[in-house]
């Protein structure tokens, strides 16, 4: 089954060949022919990736939105600001695997409100749900993650991080360690400390602020 999507579309319109995308999302020609044709899914790590590349909004990519939208998708000059909310949860115990279809909607905030928690611009954070209780009492279940994806390099100890993890979308507190590990620690005393060696943890974005639902 094919997942229609709109990469091709807007490289052309960009005026970038297909090897250029490739070269500049680290990956092959017949993997972005497969994304492109939609015979591979589009996880959420496809979308940032080709997102950045071609200067849009990852949800441009997804949507019905003509090229001229995309074209200016990142010249938002007044307060309001659109963050994209993935459908995709973030496993804070099990876990749930990445490679799924990424769609989602998206809410407006004011500016101030975004830059109480970071400084990056509005299409380079998102909001996700988490899902289990290993991050209690930090984040409940079904909690709204706000996740800053300019921040990638696991520098401060025991901050939280969206990561994926043996493909699997983890929200958790992430402690670098002297041989190179990485700790995945949770908040709930009862699960068990996991380490991450090199090349098993891929760094998403880092939690900047937590929406309880009430």
């Amino acid at each position: 089954m094919q997942h229609l999507n709109r990469i091709s579309t807007i490289r052309k319109a960009r005026g970038m060949s297909q090897t250029e995308l490739a070269e500049a999302i680290g990956t092959t020609l017949s993997t972005l022919g497969k994304l492109e044709r939609g015979d591979r899914r589009l996880n959420m790590d496809w979308l940032q990736k080709i997102s950045a590349a071609l200067d849009v909004r990852p949800e441009v990519l997804i949507t019905e939105s003509s090229i001229e939208e995309a074209a200016e998708s990142f010249q938002d000059d007044d307060d309001d600001v659109r963050i994209q909310q993935w459908d995709i949860a973030y496993g804070m115990g099990g876990g749930t695997f990445m490679d799924l279809p990424v769609t989602g909607e998206a809410h407006r905030f004011s500016r101030s409100w975004l830059r109480q928690f970071t400084q990056a611009p509005a299409d380079k954070v998102f909001l996700a749900t988490g899902t289990g209780d290993s991050m209690t009492p930090t984040i409940h279940d079904a909690d709204i993650v706000l996740v800053d994806t300019t921040q990638r390099e696991v520098r401060m100890v025991d901050r939280i991080w969206a990561a994926a993890y043996g493909q699997t979308g983890i929200i958790k507190r992430l402690r670098p360690m002297p041989d190179g590990s990485v700790k995945i620690l949770s908040d709930n005393p009862s699960v068990t400390p996991e380490t991450a060696y090199d090349g098993e943890l891929h760094i998403v974005g880092r939690v900047v602020a937590i929406v309880r639902r009430m």
